[in-house]
């Protein structure tokens, strides 16, 4: 059986980090004052039905910065995953850390670094390589705000499937799979998108700094202080970026744009919307994969973290999905299955935040390019607005899909 790339002992010692930081007072005073933040952020524009979801959210909000705390020593790196659901594994409880629109087909570790320090990231692609695999030097906590990305394709690899990058201070020269820092370097950020979950498999990823650093490891105070007082900064921040899809006309959906313009991944374009759903319809969403290398569509919730794609089918890769003749990918958004093999779970919200994303576009068009189409149509009557020959599943291949997915997810958090 493959060993899950995730389960190390540096994620481990992380995760008992953030179990501890929780237990202290501070902590739980920042995580009430980033909900007032936010309450005052949302006032009275809350749907009713997410009200009981937003402690949890609140709660995730704060673990999620508990995390970059245990990734943040510049001195001492370590990749730590964050904006998981919650799980159990190596005998204990990790916290649900979903937050600022998290992609369920990613795998999100964060690394401390430092302007000045000499790293080196070695890498091994384990099994299937991720269809996308980015490295992100930001400058912030919010991970918004980039310095430099290098992607997968595109990093030297070797036949073995062995790669290093490097990172210092230094202009790349010549060096490949080199990356440059600045003076505000916060982190290094990377996401494997994996568009097919029952067969890719994160990148196998160890980080040391190869200098002699002058100063000290920070200490679990000091790193602790940081998230916290970053916890309450980056509400703005993200309230913002959920005012993307939330501040949209209902049922709407505009044309992808360039993500590098606003914050996120550099080379990835997006569709970001906003739905209301009543129990009687529905939303008929087709989408182009444009030949990009990852290509999704995804639901959030509200307070702006994923629905549980890990219970449900939320979301669909293009590698998930079932392909139209043309080569569009055609599906339905509805809280009833309405038999097709690409449903979107509604979870019974019926306000949601939908996002398509293409990443890794070739540099020439493919089909359309990065386009979808949105039509809202009653639930009984969505087989009159389907294209022909889409394909069709009851409930007993519903069901074994479900299971398969679960199944794929749990790859995640196996040991």
């Amino acid at each position: 059986m493959m060993t899950n790339p995730i389960a190390n002992a540096g994620q481990f010692a992380a995760e008992a980090e953030v179990r501890a930081m929780w237990q202290e007072a501070a902590t739980r005073a920042a995580r009430d004052h980033c909900a007032q933040l936010w309450r005052v952020g949302h006032g009275n524009d809350v749907p009713p039905e997410v009200e009981p979801l937003f402690d949890g959210a609140m709660d995730a909000w704060m673990s999620n910065y508990l995390f970059k705390a245990a990734a943040r020593d510049p001195v001492r790196p370590r990749f730590v995953r964050n904006f998981m659901p919650g799980y159990s594994w190596n005998g204990a409880a990790v916290p649900d850390a979903r937050m600022g629109g998290d992609n369920p087909d990613n795998c999100y570790r964060l690394a401390g670094i430092a302007h000045g320090g000499r790293y080196r990231v070695t890498g091994r692609i384990v099994d299937a390589r991720p269809a996308h695999v980015s490295f992100t030097l930001v400058e912030n906590w919010g991970t918004s705000m980039t310095v430099q990305t290098v992607e997968l394709p595109g990093i030297e690899v070797a036949p073995d499937g062995r790669f290093a990058i490097t990172i210092d201070d230094q202009p790349a020269n010549g060096r490949p799979n080199h990356m440059t820092t600045n003076p505000r370097v916060k982190f290094l950020f990377v996401r494997d998108s994996m568009m097919d979950w029952e067969r890719e498999t994160p990148l196998a990823l160890e980080i040391e700094r190869i200098d002699a650093p002058a100063a000290q490891p920070l200490s679990f105070e000091e790193r602790l202080e940081e998230a916290l007082r970053r916890a309450r900064e980056d509400v703005p921040l993200y309230y913002w970026f959920l005012r993307l899809s939330a501040a949209r006309a209902v049922n709407s959906m505009p044309q992808p744009m360039r993500t590098a313009s606003v914050g996120g991944l550099v080379t990835q374009a997006s569709s970001i919307g906003r739905l209301r759903l009543e129990d009687d319809q529905a939303a008929i969403i087709r989408f182009d994969p444009a030949g990009a290398a990852y290509n999704s569509l995804q639901l959030a919730m509200w307070w702006y973290r994923s629905v549980d794609a890990h219970l449900l089918q939320s979301g669909l890769s293009a590698t998930q999905a079932a392909r139209d003749s043309d080569g569009m990918i055609t599906t339905v958004v509805s809280a009833r299955d309405p038999g097709i093999a690409n449903w979107v779970q509604t979870d019974g919200l019926r306000d949601l935040l939908p996002m398509i994303r293409w990443q890794g576009l070739p540099e020439r068009q493919q089909g359309e390019g990065p386009v979808h189409r949105l039509d809202i149509v009653p639930f009984d009557r969505i087989a009159v607005h389907l294209p022909d020959g889409v394909e069709r599943m009851d409930a007993q291949e519903r069901q074994a899909r479900l299971d398969a997915r679960r199944a794929a997810w749990n790859r995640r958090t196996g040991i």
